[in-house]
């Protein structure tokens, strides 16, 4: 069981709670932390229930994303304290939108749907934090797929781009085919090609068979 207030005050959603509601919390909610190796095993599958608020506590996941048309596949890393597709835990379709993997040694933290609803809803601040965390969520993805008018091939793929991994930092890839890329934004195979061999040029990229990986998605 949790035995360290300091490790709960630095994760998603709690802070800015009170002292004595978190230490009560650690003390009747029996918070358990899995510590599980670095492996090539998945642990948690994309299209699995998601029936936990789940905590990344300490290390870092690898995470992959099919397309429902199985035309491209995302990958990227998410790196600790945080919480884990909280926008997954309720709604029409309270399941996880990838699969994940520890890239390190890591620690979860997995708290019981139940719980959340029975226990920690009561909190007033846990829900003003979970309510802007929802609403922040919301905003970008509405922002994301408002209409916008583009000059250049290179703008139409920045922003596509900016859909596919719309909370990631660092290094991400994507996995697809250049003529695909080319229809999903509206261009030639040719000038999607070279554009991307431009970006391989200046170091934004590194081009392989199939998929490309971007060192720096905020950058980009």
């Amino acid at each position: 069981m949790i035995n360290d207030y300091a490790l709960l005050t630095r994760l998603p959603l709690l802070q800015g709670i009170n002292s004595t509601e978190l230490l009560h919390w650690e003390e009747t909610l029996h918070l358990d932390i899995d510590e599980l190796p670095a492996s090539k095993l998945p642990l948690i599958r994309q299209d699995d229930n998601c029936s936990q608020l789940l905590y990344l506590v300490e290390g870092e996941l690898f995470r992959e994303h099919h397309s429902a048309d199985g035309i491209y596949t995302t990958r990227s890393y998410l790196k600790a304290p945080a919480v884990i597709e909280v926008d997954r835990l309720f709604g029409l379709t309270p399941t996880y939108q990838y699969t994940y993997f520890a890239k390190t040694d890591v620690k979860m933290l997995g708290i019981r749907k139940a719980v959340v609803s029975n226990q920690m809803m009561k909190s007033e601040v846990f829900r003003i934090n979970l309510l802007n965390t929802l609403s922040a969520l919301s905003q970008k993805r509405a922002a994301a797929l408002l209409p916008c008018q583009f000059d250049t091939a290179e703008e139409r793929l920045k922003h596509f781009l900016s859909r596919l991994f719309p909370d990631c930092q660092g290094e991400v890839e994507l996995e697809i085919q250049m003529k695909e890329l080319a229809r999903y934004i509206g261009e030639t195979r040719l000038t999607v090609s070279q554009l991307l061999n431009r970006w391989q040029e200046k170091g934004f990229i590194r081009l392989g068979r199939g998929h490309f990986t971007i060192f720096d998605i905020k950058a980009l």
